[in-house]
């Protein structure tokens, strides 16, 4: 009973703004972290979808295109789909079909690993980002109990039992904050690491496809 009039009497602040202010400068710091990550996070969700796409009516036009060596409008039909890889990939590797399949393949190769550099982008700073969260939020933690500490030594041992639990509350709120932008964070890398890999699997196949596609025409002609 005691404790619960305790409790009643302690004022509790329900703004998430004016509880993660008690954090200090490092939550300052996890706020900027939250809203990149948050940016490179839609912007990699909205490119990743516009990439996976079935492709197989468009590389079916493609091929009958060719077939018909219209390679000027094969090319015209690639560009037209300038958001998808294998469309990007395809165009380079038309222009060059005249030199030969070997050099075909070449660019054909070095166009995919573009093209995954590009599916790839910024990944790099959402792993930074979902490692370093917690690891600033633990740092908020110490040194806020550093400060807590210092204070309790200033006042010559009298320890002031508010003072004390509103030091450590205040210290552990970064840790919180670290903490909630690194899981968030390290689902989403996660996620879209696994969207990259399918799409580099889809890629490297429906490159192989039109290469022996390619091989199969000339062979006919």
């Amino acid at each position: 009973m005691g404790l619960m009039v305790l409790a009643a009497e302690v004022p509790v602040e329900t703004s998430l703004f004016s509880i993660a202010s008690k954090g200090g400068f490092l939550m300052i710091i996890l706020f900027i972290i939250s809203i990149v990550a948050l940016s490179i996070i839609i912007e990699r969700l909205i490119k990743l979808k516009r990439s996976q796409r079935n492709e197989e009516e468009f590389l079916q036009e493609v091929y009958g295109l060719l077939g018909e060596n219209k390679l000027e409008i094969a090319i015209r039909v690639c560009e037209d789909r300038s958001n998808s890889p294998i469309a990007n990939i395809i165009v380079k590797a038309i222009s060059v079909l005249n030199r030969g399949m070997d050099e075909t393949k070449e660019v054909i190769e070095s166009a995919v690993n573009k093209e995954i550099h590009h599916l790839e982008k910024n990944l790099g700073t959402l792993a930074t980002f979902a490692a370093i969260a917690p690891l600033i939020g633990f740092l908020g933690t110490v040194t806020g109990m550093v400060k807590v500490f210092m204070r309790l030594g200033e006042t010559g041992g009298g320890v002031d039992i508010s003072l004390l639990a509103n030091g450590i509350w205040e210290a552990l709120i970064t840790t919180i904050g670290g903490l909630t932008v690194g899981i968030i964070t390290i689902l989403f890398y996660n996620y879209l690491v696994g969207k990259v890999e399918d799409l580099t699997h889809e890629l490297e196949e429906n490159s192989n496809e039109f290469i022996y596609t390619v091989r199969g025409l000339k062979n006919d002609n």
